[in-house]
């Protein structure tokens, strides 16, 4: 059957039914009147929905098949789903399209789309009638879009024709650009390195690596102008870093030391995954004994440091430091003596004495840490003004 024999339904689907929750109007809607003043009513509700556009795009679509194959062989429809979309919306979409379907027998669709979602009931319509042709209907510029293009292009004249901006956008890449190819002709440099390079300067900017660097440094600079017990805090921040890092070196080392000592041939680790997983409590106990003692210092330094700003500055974290000093010490002992338990006990010779020294050392920890946490509470009353006092000054000022 030729496409001049055939009854064709111009379709507009609407899947998630702005058109009721914006307009009240139902659907189905059949007929040129229903269509017109179903679109007229969504525009006037909301100009800015998308499914105003397909509906006078159905309606011109329907105008120009009407003057082309007659009114009695043409007609329009707009259906509706659900609002949450799914499956519930295209079964409500394959009843209502069996409705008009009894009213005007089509043989073809020509299906009006106005995106994607529309377009997801396609399958579901195809089923039922053929669809002839699909229609997609896009806005072709909006105001916003069309500012923003006007935007850039004042913006990259600007970058031609005035020499302040001409220096940034032109001048300086073009300068790099000559020195670069200048420096390849020559041989000086090759394209690896010149591409390291290029990606070195993107990562610098786009991570704001550089404005990083420059603050770290202007921290320095002003540290010198700070008090002393901040100077004091922050180097020993510094070195207390230097010193935790180097106690980590330190136990890697040992822990390898520790293990080409004992296995002179330990086998490769991807191959032997499962002999190294046994060998995990001596690497442990190599790591401790070799690190927890410089480490241990880094971290007392640091606290140290922090109790003497308090100090300064009548902060009542000051006896926190306190009791955070004694629990380093606590832990540098346990640890220590864990440390040389586990080594002792995997290559020997056992000695019992190691649990009874551990044992101590842990109970002595724990009564230090009572006594400690009793005292300082006491002497946190007794010194009350004092840590208030700063609290007072910055009030009066």
């Amino acid at each position: 059957m030729s496409l001049e024999r055939r009854k064709l339904l111009v379709l507009v689907v609407d899947r998630d039914d702005d058109l009721k929750r914006k307009t009240g109007i139902s659907t189905p809607l059949l007929g040129f009147d229903q269509n017109l003043q179903a679109a007229q009513t969504l525009a006037l509700s909301d100009p800015e929905e998308a499914d105003v556009n397909a509906m006078f795009g159905a309606l011109r679509v329907y105008k120009e098949l009407v003057e082309k194959f007659g009114q009695e062989n043409v007609q329009i429809a707009t259906l509706a789903g659900e609002e949450g979309e799914g499956i519930e919306a295209d079964e409500k979409i394959m009843r209502e399209l069996e409705e008009v379907l009894k009213v005007f027998k089509a043989d073809g669709i020509i299906f009006i789309s106005d995106g994607v979602t529309d377009e997801f009931v396609l399958p579901v319509i195809s089923s039922r009638i053929p669809v002839i042709s699909v229609k997609r209907l896009v806005v072709r510029q909006s105001e916003s879009v069309e500012r923003t293009w006007l935007i850039l292009g004042r913006y990259l004249r600007l970058a031609f024709t005035e020499p302040r901006y001409a220096r940034i956008f032109l001048g300086v890449p073009g300068l790099i650009l000559t020195i670069t190819g200048i420096l390849y002709l020559l041989n000086v440099i090759s394209l690896p390195l010149i591409l390291t390079a290029i990606g070195l300067i993107l990562v610098f900017r786009g991570f704001n690596i550089d404005q990083k660097i420059i603050g770290i440094y202007n921290w320095f600079i002003n540290l010198f102008k700070m008090p002393p017990y901040k100077q004091l805090r922050a180097f020993a921040t510094f070195v207390s870093v230097i010193l935790i890092l180097s106690g980590l070196y330190i136990g890697y080392v040992s822990a390898l030391n520790t293990i080409t000592t004992v296995y002179p041939n330990p086998p490769d680790p991807s191959l032997y995954t499962w002999w190294w997983i046994e060998k995990i409590p001596l690497l442990t106990g190599a790591f401790i004994v070799g690190s927890i003692d410089i480490i241990s210092v880094g971290v007392l330094i640091t606290i140290f440091s922090s109790a003497i700003y308090y100090l300064f500055v009548k902060e009542p974290r000051f006896w926190s430091t306190i009791r955070s000093i004694i629990l380093a010490i606590w832990m540098w002992a346990l640890l220590k003596r864990t440390g040389v338990l586990v080594i002792s006990t995997i290559l020997g010779p056992f000695e019992e004495t190691q649990i009874s020294i551990l044992i101590i050392v842990a109970i002595l920890g724990i009564v230090t840490m009572v006594v400690t946490l009793i005292v300082t509470r006491m002497l946190r009353k007794i010194y009350s003004n004092y840590f208030r006092g700063k609290k007072k000054e910055d009030s009066e000022d």
